[in-house]
């Protein structure tokens, strides 16, 4: 293999590197925090704050759900973590919505 060729492996490794951070979940630039009154958080009745769960609407709900232990979060940072439910947006650490999992 010529140095051209070595090259030329390099820059498609790196740019594709470079594209799988880019699209990978929760790590987009413009992530902001879900907002409780926002149309996709009432959706999957999302809370910031787990103790907050209407218990009548969720009898299945127990207090150790929390966006924190549900497999859909990831990227945790200062309380807050990305969630594959809510591209593009961060979701508290001690909230819940009824996808928890």
């Amino acid at each position: 293999m010529n140095s051209n060729q070595q090259r030329r492996i390099f820059v498609a490794r790196l740019l594709g590197a470079g594209l799988a951070m880019y699209t990978l979940p929760g790590r987009a630039a413009n992530e902001v925090p879900l907002k409780e009154d926002e149309v996709e958080a009432k959706q999957h009745a999302y809370v910031e704050n787990a103790a907050k769960v209407d218990i009548k609407r969720f009898p299945e709900f127990k207090n150790t759900q929390k966006c924190g232990s549900c497999q859909l979060y990831e990227d945790k940072r200062n309380g807050w973590g990305a969630c594959g439910i809510f591209p593009g947006k961060l979701v508290k650490e001690e909230g819940w919505c009824d996808v928890w999992g």
